[in-house]
């Protein structure tokens, strides 16, 4: 567990970044799935936290070269 944490200096969330990229990647793609898709989805509408973090892994491998896993399909 963590009791603390220090940053020292400006924190910098850079537009061209992998990470960057990854959320906007991530927020275009939750916006998009249509709303039958949702009601399907039962992670997002249950455990929305799940939900977007694994969709922001996906999507940071995808901005960092890396390949979209087999077991993301695209919603019907």
């Amino acid at each position: 567990m963590i009791n603390g944490m220090n940053i020292e200096g400006p924190i910098e969330i850079k537009d061209n970044s992998a990470e960057r990229v990854a959320y906007e990647l991530m927020i275009d793609i939750a916006n998009a799935e249509s709303p039958e898709y949702d009601r399907q989805n039962a992670d997002k509408q249950n455990n929305p936290r799940l939900y977007y973090l694994s969709l922001y892994a996906e999507c940071l491998t995808v901005a960092t070269g890396g390949l979209v896993p087999k077991s993301v399909s695209s919603p019907k």
